[in-house]
């Protein structure tokens, strides 16, 4: 069939109990791999800052930080600090009378607390593993609630799996088969880099989560006019900006497409429910006045914690520079560097292309349309920033919001029809080389691999003796991105192998990082050791805890992908 006579797709209007079931298969399958292979408590002093919001939020209903041996070392650190170095922050009042808040979004520490209550109520009942954590050091501090901790940290594979299931469901909504979209969603979950980034407890999924979910209610509302759906866009676009601010460039995106929805002319044949004029207005205060209500919360917090209302925190970190950076270096680097570049740590997104021909195709090219503004939309705010790369992380973590509705376009690009825009090998393998890339990203721990690399680098890289040693630092840290024998997927599968020969836990900068050396290499915290990061691992081997609840767990969530799938996909 010539493209000319290519008919539409249908488009899924109605979602049935079957489709469910693919999506909730979806969701149970992730689910179960990432609780597998989540990280647990707080690594990094990011994470713990977010978690420290949680704890003081439900100890002393306030969002200062404080009572813990984290909080004090991360106040401690904060009073030492340089203007914007440090995530931490003193609020309004007299320096030694001020309270110290966190510059991550409330949102990230609200929706954790059912989290926090739980790991709460389970280590009153555990108190042996409790102490025993207490008695460990991470960063040189002292730690605390572990299990508070740990159910705090799986909320953010649970909101990654959630996010699998919105994919599957955009799928069928735009007309895929079941199994096509069950592909779809298994395939972002696990051939992406958002499966590495939902192991650790950072905003970045979460913030994800919410504007994939803004994006589907978008897609209903493209279908059918429904208030319950422009009520979820509104609430849902709303938590996206609370928990991470830099999420706002795809919001308004969001809300133009949302506007353009309510307004069109009347009679479209592809709407269904097309409401009269006087109904139009009803919607929009129904989508837009969560995100008025979101941003007053906004506001008042900032005036009420650092007395602006503009300063969400970030405010000394702006004025020290931080979207001083060069467009051109991370331009190169957000999408081509071997470390850290789209290109490398998600090859199968090539796959978009294809999808934003075939959408073209059967007249959806505004689905295509779409997906660029929100990719623009992270990504040329990302240009400015000093630190494109997101730091110790596995991926761009950065372009990670715009990832769900690239990828329900991409999946366009490899799903058979009665055209195929992508030979079938070709889509195949490059889904098996995105799966190859992320799984040494999950194996090996990203803060074991980024210790290595920065004391390597240090030695690899020159760079102006002019610098100084923050700005050389830094400048180092880029360079190393772009180094093919640096490149984190690679070089984690050299450590990878090593731990799987039992080598040891000393490495060879020689043999890592492809560069002739004689440093060696040992990783400083025990976390870091073999599988150390794992949840799992690290309960039992260091808290002497048992770990067949966690088993249970896998295995009922595994068998309920298992026993959904079975039952949900066409046979066809």
């Amino acid at each position: 069939m010539s493209a000319a006579h290519e008919k539409p797709l249908p488009m899924g209007e109605f979602i049935g109990i079957i489709d469910r079931r693919v999506a909730l298969a979806v969701f149970f399958l992730i689910l179960a791999v990432y609780t597998a292979t989540f990280n647990g408590p707080a690594a990094s002093p990011d994470a713990e800052v977010s978690f420290q919001t949680t704890s003081a939020l439900w100890r002393t209903g306030s969002l200062a930080i404080g009572g813990t041996p984290e909080a004090e070392a991360l106040i401690d650190y904060a009073r030492g600090a340089a203007p914007g170095s440090s995530s931490v922050r003193a609020g309004v009042g007299a320096s030694d009378e001020a309270s110290y808040y966190g510059w991550y979004g409330v949102a990230q520490a609200v929706c954790a607390l059912p989290f926090y209550a739980l790991g709460r109520l389970v280590g009153h009942f555990t108190p042996g593993i409790e102490e025993a954590y207490g008695a460990t050091l991470r960063l040189g501090a002292g730690r605390s609630e572990y299990f508070a901790h740990l159910f705090v940290g799986w909320r953010t594979p649970l909101m990654g799996a959630m996010t699998a299931l919105l994919v599957a469901l955009a799928c069928i909504r735009l007309g895929l088969t079941r199994r096509q979209s069950f592909i779809g969603g298994l395939a972002y979950g696990l051939t992406t880099f958002a499966w590495p980034q939902a192991l650790a407890d950072l905003s970045d999924v979460q913030a994800t989560f919410f504007v994939a979910l803004a994006s589907y209610a978008l897609l209903v509302m493209r279908q059918r006019y429904s208030r319950s759906a422009a009520l979820v866009l509104g609430f849902s676009a709303g938590l996206g900006l609370l928990t991470r601010v830099g999420v706002a460039p795809l919001i308004v995106c969001i809300d133009v497409a949302f506007v353009l929805v309510c307004l069109q002319a009347k009679g479209r044949g592809a709407l269904q429910g097309a409401p009269q004029q006087d109904q139009r207005l009803a919607l929009l205060l129904r989508g837009l006045l969560p995100q008025a209500l979101a941003l007053a919360i906004f506001f008042a917090l900032n005036y009420l914690r650092f007395g602006t209302l503009l300063d969400s925190g970030y405010g000394e970190a702006l004025r020290g520079g931080l979207f001083g950076g060069d467009p051109l270096t991370a331009g190169l680097g957000l999408l081509i560097s071997p470390g850290k570049g789209l290109l490398w740590m998600a090859p199968a997104l090539l796959l978009v292309f294809s999808g934003a021909r075939r959408a073209g195709r059967h007249g959806r090219s505004g689905l295509a349309l779409f997906a660029l503004c929100i990719f623009l939309g992270a990504f040329l705010p990302a240009l400015m920033i000093r630190g494109w790369h997101g730091a110790w992380c596995y991926g761009p973590r950065y372009l990670l919001p715009a990832l769900p509705i690239l990828w329900v376009l991409a999946v366009g690009g490899f799903a058979r029809s009665d055209i195929d825009d992508t030979p079938r090998p070709v889509a195949i393998a490059l889904l098996l080389l995105s799966l190859l890339i992320q799984v040494p990203g999950v194996l090996v721990d990203s803060f074991c691999y980024h210790e290595m690399a920065v004391q390597a680098a240090r030695e690899r890289f020159e760079v102006s003796s002019s610098l100084a040693p923050a700005d050389a630092e830094a400048e180092r840290f880029d360079a190393l991105h772009f180094d093919f024998g640096f490149a984190a997927p690679w070089a984690h599968w050299r450590i990878l192998r090593q731990r799987v020969a039992d080598l040891g836990e000393e490495f060879e900068a020689r043999e890592i990082f492809r560069y002739e050396t004689s440093l060696r290499l040992v990783p400083s915290e025990r976390r870091e050791h073999g599988f150390g990061h794992l949840a799992w691992v690290h309960l039992n081997r260091d808290l002497g805890g048992r770990i067949w609840p966690a088993v249970g767990l896998i295995l009922a969530l595994a068998g309920a992908g298992l026993v959904l799938t079975s039952r949900a996909l066409d046979r066809s």
